[in-house]
């Protein structure tokens, strides 16, 4: 956690600049500070640290003495100290200042912190609130001190799980996981103490390996009290006002709510968002919508003012819509640059935006069934349920207690569909689902034709694609064209088979499908993806996504997240895709079909942390065969990732071994995606043999200068290498050629040809200098940890939380030898951080 703004903090202090750490209360800037000061004490820096705390604001000398400075030196007066600590300062070659809650520092303390600071010139790091146009001392020394800034963002969904793991000491589930996420609005502090209390209240239960809520309960519990007050405490009468009666309101339109903000209106607003207790997203007509946040304080206020202020209770809470800035485009550097904007905002307010307009669309289609329980109004619910997350029980009564009577054919038709995917799914019972199909087809047998068209889809999902299937589709009547059930899945098939072209033919000949509409962005995007038009996938899977927010379809929020996920980390944008996948999973698990690409992109999120950090996928579960029609909808690759095998030939081995896998089931697409992955990784001779002749027998060259580099490096010929590098012309494998060379280079280097090994990492440096992919790069290696001695994994299980200093202290060893153990431990195992060291040999002691 945290981890990224930690190397930009660092990088700063290393030009000499002093950092000046941005974020909301409760965001965790105090564990930022300590987190810096341990990462600068690591490099040898000498740190003087203050962590302010507020009740002592008015106490003088409080943040000085904090340091450790005797009690008396307050009788040298401000200056006396200044100088003494100038003097400590000077004699050391590598120093700075860290101070947590620069707001908060007493006066005498922050004028000398800013003398010390004037005098010696070295790295101040504070954290603060970053409020504008704030009054006070700190303020007007803030603007003359020199400074970056770095701002902390709430937290995402894969922190929010690592966090869950570090304080329980297992993961939770991913509804558990998005809950607590989206309660806490992503605040570090809020999250911490809904953890604690939902514990301590018992409302959380260890079912296997992973926290689940228990039935029937929620979050929001009595614990909670003294920590949301202290989120409230100092607000003024009109502030008060104003959040409570938004929260019985629910969101609403700023316009709507000034007039109970007081006289001064945009200020008690204003004050209230720079906070972090109101969230406001502007909507396409240029009105702004506010809420409470984070919601679990919505809750409590709300809780409070319906039990106790009467007066407030005359407002009536209503429904949200989620409303977002009009404007699209397909064009990929535009699109991208809009996600990388919506990075940088409150996207915890947004997904609890989201997910308040999916409740009410479920609440809403739910009530009319429940009101008429005709097949029309059960269809209109069920469509909201392939997106959003499922009510078992709902479903269950939907399915049972329908009328059919004097129902359009059409309805019957996606009634039967849904009901044979929630056969397969909920009760993992495929044959039944056929026998219901085959039931309805005997029954309707107009619709015969769409019937044996999805029993052929279920059947290439959950088995193993048709060996005659494109022959039994062609073979099939017309059947009803504007349902586009046939052509959707014919579009699919090709799709698994890895025949791009074919996918993308079907489905633009196809008119606008009535029964699975929303199947076309799948089907484009991946077919766009799959033909190596990887920007073009991006920019479509985009603008698509934006559409979703913007509608509230969860089914194509979590499709076109999926599909651009899968463009941005074919590039190496890690951050990108982590953030999109992040924000799909913060919306609770979503039902049907949906559930297998989300545990899709669980496994994905886990690809950038391999065996460190395997929590993420591990929320997919395990029942899952290790093959798939799409990528990562099997565990092969994300096993292999997180659990490797112990040495590069086995690696090689299982790698070949899971590709053709694949093609014995008829997944070639999967087939493919998963050799590249593995041969980028840790290229092996089997691997790539089986690869190419996976490409070969498709006639497909997309990759073809990726395989010429791959059978040089891996030969470890670099005269022939140098002659395929020399010839390359960028393409869509530039950044998978980077990380190929890389991984050569592990591998030469495992194997012991140390000479080779440095030779082809001078070629990939030059290459990466030449072609400039910006992505990050996988440090992946499958080493065991056995090599590490017992002292250098006792010290490495340590590195992950603690500093040099508490470690020697802890084992009785001397600083110096602690930074020997790690250094060399981080050598033998590959890791690249203290953290990622822990976790490696944690998961593999495990």
């Amino acid at each position: 956690m945290f981890e990224r703004e930690i190397a930009q903090v660092l990088d700063y202090v290393a030009q000499g600049y002093g950092v000046r750490v941005v974020g909301v209360p409760g965001s965790g800037r105090t564990t930022v500070a300590r987190m810096l000061v341990t990462a600068l004490e690591d490099r040898g820096t000498n740190v003087y640290s203050v962590f302010a705390i507020r009740s002592l604001k008015t106490v003088p000398y409080a943040g000085i003495l904090s340091m450790g400075f005797d009690l008396r030196s307050r009788t040298l007066g401000i200056l006396g100290i200044a100088e003494e600590l100038t003097r400590q300062l000077l004699r050391k070659d590598l120093h700075a200042l860290v101070v947590d809650g620069i707001d908060d520092l007493d006066r005498e303390s922050l004028a000398i912190v800013d003398v010390v600071h004037r005098r010696t010139g070295v790295p101040l790091i504070v954290t603060t609130d970053g409020g504008p146009l704030r009054q006070g001392s700190a303020a007007a020394l803030l603007e003359q001190w020199p400074q970056a800034t770095v701002a902390l963002s709430s937290l995402h969904y894969d922190q929010a799980s690592g966090l869950i793991a570090e304080i329980l000491g297992a993961p939770a589930d991913v509804d558990t996981t998005a809950l607590i996420l989206t309660k806490s609005g992503g605040n570090l502090r809020l999250m911490v103490r809904i953890l604690e209390s939902a514990r301590l209240s018992g409302r959380l239960v260890l079912k296997g390996s992973l926290w689940h809520l228990r039935s029937g309960q929620n979050l929001t519990n009595e614990h909670l009290s003294g920590t949301i007050e202290a989120l409230l405490h100092g607000l003024t009468s009109d502030e008060a006002r104003v959040l409570s009666l938004l929260a019985l309101r629910g969101p609403s339109p700023v316009s709507e709510i000034q007039a109970d903000a007081g006289e001064d209106k945009l200020g008690t607003l204003d004050a209230l968002e720079h906070r972090g207790l109101i969230s406001v997203t502007a909507g396409p007509d240029g009105r702004l919508l506010a809420s409470v946040f984070p919601p679990i304080v919505e809750e409590h206020l709300r809780a409070h003012a319906r039990s106790k202020r009467k007066i407030l209770r005359s407002s009536i809470p209503e429904g949200a819509t989620l409303e977002l800035e009009s404007g699209s485009s397909t064009d990929p550097a535009i699109a991208l640059a809009a996600l990388r904007g919506e990075m940088t905002g409150n996207h915890a307010a947004m997904a609890r935006h989201f997910q308040k307009g999916l409740e009410a669309l479920e609440e809403l289609h739910y009530g009319r069934w429940n009101s008429d329980r005709s097949m029309a109004n059960a269809v209109s619910f069920l469509r909201v349920y392939w997106g959003a997350p499922v009510n078992r029980r709902r479903v269950l009564d939907v399915f049972e207690h329908t009328d059919s009577a004097g129902s359009d054919p059409a309805d019957l038709l996606f009634f039967i569909i849904t009901r044979s995917l929630w056969t397969v799914l909920d009760a993992g019972d495929l044959p039944a689902a056929m026998q219901a199909l085959d039931r309805f087809a005997a029954e309707e047998p107009e619709w015969q034709s769409e019937i044996r068209a999805w029993s052929l889809f279920l059947d290439a999902c959950y088995n193993r694609m048709p060996g005659d299937w494109d022959a039994v589709l062609n073979a099939l009547p017309a059947g009803h064209l504007d349902s586009g059930v046939i052509l959707v899945v014919r579009a699919l098939l090709e799709l698994f088979r890895f025949n791009p072209e074919a996918a993308l033919h079907t489905i633009d000949a196809a008119p606008a499908p009535d029964t699975l509409p929303r199947y076309e962005i799948l089907v484009r995007g991946l077919a766009l993806f799959s033909s190596g038009r990887t920007d073009e996938a991006l920019g479509y899977a985009l603008d698509r996504r934006r559409d979703a927010l913007e509608r509230i379809d969860q089914f194509s929020l979590v499709v076109s997240s999926y599909v651009a996920a899968l463009a941005l980390l074919y590039r190496g944008l890690f951050d990108e895709a982590e953030y999109l996948m992040g924000w799909a999973f913060s919306l609770r698990r979503p039902g049907f079909l949906l559930g297998s690409i989300y545990n899709a992109m669980l496994r994905l999120s886990s690809l950038r942390t391999g065996a460190t950090s395997p929590s993420l996928g591990e929320q997919a579960g395990t029942e899952t065969r290790e093959v798939g029609p799409l990528p990562a909808v099997g565990t092969g690759v994300y096993n292999l990732v997180a659990r490797p095998p112990t040495d590069a030939d086995s690696f090689d081995r299982a790698g070949a071994r899971l590709v053709q896998d694949h093609i014995e089931h008829g997944y070639t697409f999967e087939a493919v995606y998963s050799g590249l992955i593995l041969l980028c990784l840790f290229p092996g001779t089997r691997l790539k043999h089986t690869l190419n002749g996976v490409l070969q027998d498709m006639n497909n060259t997309t990759h073809r200068q990726l395989l010429q580099v791959a059978e040089a490096a891996i030969e470890g010929n670099t005269t022939h290498l140098d002659t395929v590098l020399e010839d390359y012309t960028s393409d869509e494998d530039t950044y998978q050629i980077a990380m190929l060379l890389q991984g050569a280079v592990r591998r030469h280097r495992a194997s012991g040809s140390l000479a080779v090994a440095a030779a082809i990492e001078e070629r990939a440096r030059r290459f990466v200098d030449r072609f400039g992919p910006e992505g990050t790069f996988i440090p992946f290696a499958p080493v065991s940890d056995a090599s590490l001695t017992a002292r250098e994994r006792e010290v490495a299980l340590l590195a992950g939380l603690s500093s040099n200093a508490d470690i020697a202290d802890k084992l009785g060893l001397s600083v110096r030898t602690v930074e020997t153990h790690i250094s060399n431990a981080r050598r033998k195992t590959g890791a690249t951080t203290r953290s990622q060291l822990s976790a490696m040999v944690r998961a593999r002691s495990s």
